[in-house]
């Protein structure tokens, strides 16, 4: 069911892949959970979208799922410029163009993500990560039934049924969680990635547990896992997109917004006479 990553491999039937590059997973020909959030916003989105540059949010991003999931390579990865304040000294700047920049880290980067490491390695996720048998950023592609069409999906950390997935946040309380949740689509996330799990394995997945880290000191972590009806309204969001998706790579037309004529408004709570007093307005688009 697990396959060993080789270099030019091809991925032409449904199964799970251990230690594929991030790159390679991307340029994968299937449609992944982010591409179907772009359906969502609409079909020409997906079919236009310009390609991103690695911003250094992404690469930090990067850098802290690796000293989180696979430490071991983390230290072998990264270079780190423990007495380097910032990215303007010449130690900086000699080793980003030795190594890259996307590889080099300075001081207050180092410590951040140590931190918020060492915080998630406490909490009670631990058990489940520093098991043997969890397997960590597995690739997984997978045969939709009802269009054919081939999806993929990479679990952070997966064992004995148990996906979890690591998010960064300002605010790990419920509260503020819970509508990050829904501001992102984790929910959606997690009904597509529970799926493809189901298409290749025919097993169900037991839970879907977010791993929520604090982005800053002390780093504080909080665990959940995502109940029975998020998951389940989230599997009707990705199914509506996913459908959409092979509607128009069949015909190949991917249109964008319709052409109606909409009433708008300013928004319901700034209706309100104390909303619009207090309201300071800008005059920058």
């Amino acid at each position: 069911m697990i396959k060993q990553y080789q270099e030019g491999m091809k991925i032409t039937e449904p199964c799970y892949v251990a230690n594929m590059p991030a790159d390679v997973y991307h340029a994968h020909d299937s449609i992944s959970n982010t591409g179907l959030k772009l359906m969502m916003r609409s079909p020409a989105h997906y079919r236009y979208q310009e390609r991103k540059e690695s911003t250094r949010a992404m690469v930090l991003g990067s850098a802290l799922h690796m000293a989180c999931l696979e430490p071991h390579i983390f230290y072998d990865t990264y270079t780190l410029l423990r007495s380097s304040e910032n990215r303007m000294t010449s130690e900086y700047k000699t080793a980003k163009k030795e190594f890259g920049e996307e590889f080099v880290l300075v001081k207050p980067e180092i410590e951040k993500i140590e931190g918020m490491a060492r915080s998630l390695r406490r909490s009670v996720i631990s058990k489940y990560l520093n098991n043997e048998h969890c397997a960590k950023e597995l690739s997984g592609f997978a045969i939709d039934p009802e269009t054919g069409l081939m999806c993929r999906h990479r679990f952070d950390a997966i064992i004995d049924g148990i996906a979890i997935d690591l998010k960064t946040t300002t605010d790990a309380r419920q509260h503020a969680f819970s509508k990050k949740i829904l501001d992102f689509g984790y929910h959606i996330q997690a009904a597509f990635y529970a799926d493809q799990y189901n298409w290749i394995t025919g097993e169900e997945i037991e839970k879907f547990i977010f791993a929520a880290i604090e982005t800053s000191a002390p780093y504080a972590v909080k665990i959940y896992e995502l109940d029975y009806e998020s998951i389940e309204a989230g599997r009707k969001k990705y199914r509506q997109a996913l459908n959409e998706y092979a509607q128009c790579k069949a015909s190949n037309i991917w249109p964008a917004y319709d052409q109606d004529i909409e009433t708008i408004g300013i928004p319901q709570w700034a209706l309100e006479k104390d909303s619009i007093d207090d309201f300071i307005f800008t005059d920058e688009e």
